[in-house]
C-alpha cells in the first residue's frame, strides 16, 4: 500500500483502546478532504491496514526509534503534517524536524512550543474521547464529529473472521466475552463471566470469547469450564480477525479494555465491567454502551495497578444480575 503524498500523519500508541478512540476522533477529517496514515507499532497498525478511515499505515521498526528517524519518515514521504494526540513528545519534536507546518500536540512539556495546534490535557475535563475532539478542532475548526462511523477491518480480515465462525459455530446468532485488560485488576472474574455466558446461551446464543494468547487463554478455559458450550477463539484472532467477529455478533461483553472499545467502534451493543478505573474518562463510545460496577465500593475508581481490599470485589465479585440486566438491556435495544 502506497503512501500518499501531502497526508496527516495520525500517531498511534501502544495502547489499543486509547488507539481506537483516536481514530474515531480523526475519521471525520475525512470528510474535510484530508487522507490520513495510521503511524505506530506493528501490532496497533495491523489492526487498522486496509480499514477506513486511513489511506495508507506505517508501522514503527523494532526497538525504540528516535525522534531524528521519524522525522526522516515524515521528510522521505513528503507528510503534510502529524496529528499526536498520545500524550508523548517523539512525534511532534519529529515533525518540528522534519519542517511540517501543521503539528497537532499537547501542552505543557516541550510539546507547548513544538506543537502549532495544542492544547493542556491536564486542564481539560472530561471523557478521553471528547478531549482528542476538542484539540482536533483547534486545527480543524469545521471538522463534526457528532456520527459515528462504524469501523470494519479489511476484507481479508472479515474472511477469516468468518472462516474462524464457520467452522465453530451453528447458525443461530453469538454474543462475545472479551477477557482481556492491561493489567490484571481489570479483569472481571471467571465466576461473573461464566454466569453472563449461561444467560445468553439461555436466551439462545451462542457465545464466544475472545483475547489475547497467554493470560487470557487461561482465563478463557476458567470461563469455559463453567460455561460448557462456549467457542473459545482467545489467541486465535489477530486484532482485525476480531475486529470481524465483533462486528457480527449482536453484543459484547468486556472490561475497560481493548476489545470493549473495538466492540463499541464496530457498532455492536456493549456491556463493559468497571472497578479501578472510571467510565467518565474512558467508558467506550459507541451507538449503545452501558458500563456496569459495584456502586456500594467505597474504593471505586481507586486508578491503582494492584488492588489493597482482600478479595479485589470490584472486579472478582460483580453482581452477575447487574451484568445479565444490562445485557438485557442491549438486546433490546438492538432486537435481532
Amino acid at each position: 500500500m502506497s503512501v500518499p503524498e501531502g497526508a496527516l500523519w495520525v500517531r498511534l500508541p501502544r495502547f489499543i483502546g486509547d488507539a481506537v478512540m483516536i481514530t474515531q476522533a480523526v475519521a471525520p477529517l475525512r470528510a474535510l478532504g484530508h487522507e490520513l496514515v495510521a503511524w505506530g507499532p506493528a501490532p496497533v497498525v495491523e489492526l487498522f491496514e486496509g480499514a477506513a478511515p486511513y489511506a495508507a499505515t506505517v508501522a514503527d521498526p523494532a526497538g525504540k526509534q528516535g525522534a531524528s528517524a521519524m522525522a526522516r519518515l515524515l521528510k522521505a514521504h513528503r507528510a503534510g503534517g502529524v496529528v499526536n494526540l498520545p500524550r508523548s513528545l517523539r512525534a511532534t519534536l519529529a515533525a518540528r524536524q522534519a519542517g511540517l507546518r501543521l503539528r497537532v500536540g499537547w501542552s505543557p512539556w516541550l510539546t507547548g512550543f513544538l506543537a502549532t495546534h495544542r492544547l493542556d490535557y491536564g486542564r481539560l475535563e472530561g471523557h478521553q474521547l471528547d478531549r482528542y475532539r476538542l484539540l482536533l478542532r483547534k486545527a480543524f475548526p469545521m471538522m463534526d464529529g457528532s456520527a459515528h462511523l462504524a469501523f470494519r477491518p479489511r476484507a481479508t480480515s472479515q474472511d477469516r473472521a468468518q472462516d474462524l465462525l464457520r467452522s465453530r459455530l451453528g447458525p443461530q446468532p453469538y454474543a462475545v466475552l472479551a477477557m482481556g485488560a492491561m493489567s490484571w485488576n481489570k479483569k472481571l472474574g471467571a465466576g461473573p463471566f461464566a454466569a453472563a455466558a449461561r444467560h445468553l446461551q439461555g436466551l439462545g446464543l451462542q457465545v464466544v470469547l475472545l483475547g489475547a494468547p497467554g493470560e487470557d487463554q487461561a482465563h478463557a478455559a476458567l470461563v469455559a469450564a463453567q460455561a460448557p458450550g462456549v467457542v473459545d477463539l482467545s489467541g486465535q484472532a489477530p486484532l482485525s480477525v476480531a475486529a470481524g467477529i465483533l462486528a457480527g455478533a449482536r453484543l459484547a461483553l468486556g472490561n475497560d479494555s481493548a476489545l470493549s472499545h473495538l466492540a463499541a467502534a464496530c457498532g455492536v451493543p456493549v456491556v463493559v465491567a468497571f472497578g479501578p478505573t472510571d467510565p467518565a474518562l474512558t467508558c467506550p463510545r459507541g451507538p449503545w454502551v452501558r458500563a456496569v460496577r459495584d456502586e456500594s465500593l467505597s474504593c471505586l475508581v481507586c486508578q491503582r495497578g494492584d488492588c489493597r481490599t482482600e478479595g479485589h470485589p470490584c472486579m472478582q465479585s460483580l453482581d452477575a444480575g447487574l451484568i445479565c440486566g444490562a445485557l438485557d438491556e442491549g438486546l433490546a435495544a438492538f432486537p435481532a
